[in-house]
C-alpha cells in the first residue's frame, strides 16, 4: 500500500468559482426573491427567464464567484455590483435557508412536464439542491470553515493571488477585497466562537494545524508570494504608465503588510482563545445531531443517495475484490510484484506528460476544445498544507486559459514515484479536471448550473479516468497497469472506510490503526496522521471513491444494458454532456440515453 503522503494528494481540487460562497449559503439562497414571472408565455419560456435572472442575481453576491464564473460578466447584463467577499454571520446563514425555502416554493410553482428534455434536468438538480441543503436547516453551526485543507484561510490566498486582471477594473475590485480580509477573519472567529458556545469548536490538534498554517503564511510579511505576485501581474499590464503600476504595486504590499497580516493575527489570536472549548475529538457521530449532518456531507458531496451502511458494505466489497485480484495476479505473474517494485518511470516534465495524455485519451474520449493551459508551482510558504497537485476552474465564458498547481514538496518525493506522478497529471489535466470542464463548459448547458458544486462528479471523474486509464496510458505493461491502478484504487479506498468508521461508527485512534493493521499496514505514525486528517475534513475522501464507484456502476449498466452497442466514447460523452449533477440523477437521464444509443 502507498504511505499517506502520496495518497494525500486526493486531498481537494480548488473550484474557485463555488469554493467561497459554500461557506454562506449564497449560491442560490436568492432564489425566491424574484417569483415566477407571470405573463403570456409558455412554462418553458418562464424557466428560462427565472432561472436566467437566478443566476445574474446570485452570481453577483460574491465578488470572487462573480470573477471566476465571468470573465465578462457586463456580457451578462451585470456592470454594477458590490465588491464583497461575503459573509460568514450566523444570521446570514439563517436567511439563506429562508430564501432557499422560498425557492422551493418557486420551482415547485412550474409544471415539470410542461418543461423540456433539458429544462427537467436542471429543475430536478435545482430542487434535489434546495431540498438537500434545508436538510440541515436547523444544524448551521455544523459547518466548518476553517478546515485545514477546504478552509477559507487555506484556499482565499491562492484563489486571490490568481485573481486575473482583465481589465484595470479588476485591479480595484482585487485590492478593495484583499483590504476586507481582516474584517472577514473577525468574522470567521465570531463564527467559531458561536460554534464554541453550543459546543461544536474543533478538536486542539486541527486547532494547532490552523494556527500553524497561518502563522507560516505570514512569517515574512514583505516576502509573502501575494506581492510577487500581483507585482508581476500589474507589471504585464497594458494600458497602464509605469507611476500608475507602481502606485497599485505600493497599495497592494501596503494592504498584505497590514489589512492581511492583521487579519490572519486575528485568526491566531481568535483559535488560540478558543483553544480547549471543543467538546470532541473524535468524529462527528459523537455530537448530538452529528450522524444526520454526516449523512447530508455524503450525500451533498458524493451526490449518492446510496446509505452510509450501504457504502461501507460496497467499499468492503471492493477492497475484499482487490485482494482477490491482486493474489490472482501475483499467482498468474509472479514477476510482477518485483516489477511494481522496482518500477521507474521515465522522467518526465509536466507538459510532456499532459500533451502524452491529450493525445493518447482521444482513443477513449470525445475530442475536447482546443485550450490552453499553463503549469504553476505552490509557493514554498503553503506548501506545507497545500495539495500536492489542483486544478483551477476556468470562467464560463473563458475556457481558454487553464491553469495546474503543482507543490513540489509533496508531489513528487523522489523519480520512483513518476508513475503516481504521471496519474496525478491525467487526474488534474487529461482525462481528467481540466478535460472535463472545458467539454462540459463547452456543451452549453445552462449557466445556473454553473453555481452549484458537485464533488462527488467532478473528483469521481477525474479518479475514474485515473484509475481506469493513466497507468494504462503511460505505457508500462497491461499487468503492471493493473497492479498500479488497483493499488491507488485501494489505498484510497482504505481512507474511504476509515472516514466511514471514524464519522459514523465512532472509531477512535486506536480502531483506526486495527483496520490498517488488518491489511498489513502497521505504522501508528501514519495510522495518526489518517485519523487526524479524517477527523478534521469528514466525508472529504468519499467525494474521490465513492464518487469513482458511481461513475463505474454507471460504465456496468451501460454496458449490461448496451453489450455489442456499449461504445465508451459515447458513454463518456453522454456523462460529460449531461454534466455534474448527483448520481441518482444522471442514472434516471442515462435510462432515457441508453434506449436511444
Amino acid at each position: 500500500m502507498e504511505n499517506e503522503n502520496k495518497s494525500n494528494r486526493k486531498k481537494m481540487k480548488i473550484a474557485a468559482g463555488a469554493a467561497l460562497a459554500l461557506f454562506v449559503l449564497c449560491v442560490l439562497a436568492l432564489g425566491g426573491a424574484f417569483g415566477v414571472r407571470r405573463w403570456n408565455a409558455s412554462v418553458s419560456e418562464k424557466f428560462d427567464a427565472y432561472t436566467q435572472e437566478l443566476f445574474q442575481e446570485d452570481v453577483a453576491e460574491n465578488t470572487i464567484n462573480l470573477h471566476y464564473t465571468l470573465a465578462n460578466p457586463e456580457n451578462y447584463g451585470i456592470t454594477d455590483y458590490e465588491v464583497t467577499l461575503g459573509s460568514v454571520s450566523l444570521a446570514d446563514v439563517e436567511e439563506s435557508y429562508a430564501e432557499l425555502e422560498d425557492m422551493k416554493k418557486s420551482l415547485e410553482s412550474f409544471r415539470r412536464s410542461g418543461l423540456t428534455k433539458d429544462q427537467q434536468l436542471t429543475y430536478d438538480i435545482l430542487l434535489d439542491y434546495v431540498q438537500t441543503e434545508l436538510s440541515v436547516k436547523d444544524l448551521p453551526l455544523y459547518a466548518e470553515v476553517l478546515g485545514p485543507i477546504s478552509g477559507y484561510q487555506s484556499q482565499l490566498p491562492v484563489i486571490l493571488a490568481e485573481y486575473t486582471f482583465r481589465r484595470e477594473r479588476d485591479i480595484e475590485d482585487y485590492l478593495t477585497l484583499v483590504s476586507g480580509i481582516d474584517e472577514m477573519a473577525e468574522e470567521l472567529i465570531e463564527f467559531e466562537r458561536e460554534k464554541a458556545q453550543a459546543g461544536l469548536f474543533m478538536s486542539d490538534y486541527a486547532a494547532d494545524t490552523i494556527i500553524s498554517q497561518c502563522e507560516e503564511f505570514i512569517a515574512s510579511p514583505e516576502e509573502n508570494y501575494m506581492i510577487e505576485v500581483f507585482d508581476d501581474k500589474v507589471a504585464a499590464f497594458e494600458g497602464l504608465t509605469d507611476q500608475e503600476k507602481q502606485a497599485y504595486s505600493d497599495k497592494n504590499r501596503a494592504i498584505i503588510t497590514t489589512e492581511v497580516v492583521d487579519g490572519y493575527r486575528t485568526l491566531i489570536e481568535g483559535l488560540k482563545e478558543l483553544k480547549g472549548s471543543g467538546t470532541n475529538d473524535l468524529g462527528l457521530c459523537y455530537y448530538e445531531d452529528g450522524t444526520r449532518y454526516y449523512e447530508y456531507l455524503v450525500r451533498s458531496g458524493t451526490g449518492t443517495d446510496t446509505s452510509v451502511k450501504q457504502l461501507m458494505r460496497k467499499t468492503e466489497y471492493f477492497l475484499e475484490e482487490f485482494i482477490y485480484s491482486l493474489q490472482t495476479l501475483v499467482q498468474e505473474n509472479p514477476e510482477v510484484y518485483d516489477e511494481f517494485l522496482d518500477y521507474e518511470f521515465p522522467v518526465m516534465e509536466p507538459e510532456e506528460i499532459l500533451e502524452d495524455l491529450r493525445e493518447k485519451s482521444a482513443d477513449y474520449f470525445p475530442e475536447p476544445p482546443q485550450v490552453n493551459y499553463t503549469i504553476k508551482y505552490v509557493h514554498p510558504s503553503m506548501e506545507e498544507h497545500s495539495s500536492p497537485a489542483f486544478y483551477l476552474t476556468t470562467p464560463v465564458d473563458d475556457l481558454q486559459n487553464n491553469l495546474i498547481y503543482i507543490n513540489n514538496k509533496q508531489a513528487r518525493s523522489s523519480e520512483s514515484d513518476g508513475a503516481e506522478f504521471y496519474a496525478m497529471l491525467a487526474h488534474e489535466g487529461y482525462p481528467g479536471h481540466l478535460y472535463q470542464n472545458i467539454y462540459t463548459g463547452s456543451s452549453d448547458l445552462p449557466l445556473i448550473r454553473s453555481l452549484l458544486s458537485y464533488s462527488g462528479y467532478a473528483e469521481g471523474w477525474a479518479t475514474y479516468v485515473e484509475h481506469s486509464y493513466a497507468f494504462q496510458l503511460s505505457g508500462m505493461s497491461d499487468t503492471l497497469a493493473q497492479l498500479f491502478a488497483g493499488n491507488s484504487a485501494a489505498t484510497l479506498a482504505l481512507h474511504a472506510y476509515i472516514d466511514m468508521g471514524i464519522h459514523y461508527e465512532g472509531w477512535n485512534q486506536e480502531d483506526v490503526e486495527d483496520f490498517l493493521a488488518g491489511y498489513g499496514i502497521s505504522d501508528r505514525d501514519a495510522a495518526e496522521e489518517i485519523f487526524k486528517l479524517v477527523v478534521e475534513e469528514p466525508a472529504n475522501y468519499l467525494n474521490y471513491f465513492i464518487g469513482y464507484l458511481e461513475f463505474l456502476d454507471l460504465r456496468r449498466a451501460a454496458e449490461k444494458e448496451l453489450g455489442d452497442a456499449f461504445d465508451v466514447k459515447e458513454f463518456h460523452g453522454f456523462l460529460l454532456e449531461t454534466g455534474p449533477a448527483p448520481f441518482y440523477i444522471i442514472e434516471d437521464y442515462m435510462e432515457a440515453w441508453m434506449k436511444s444509443a
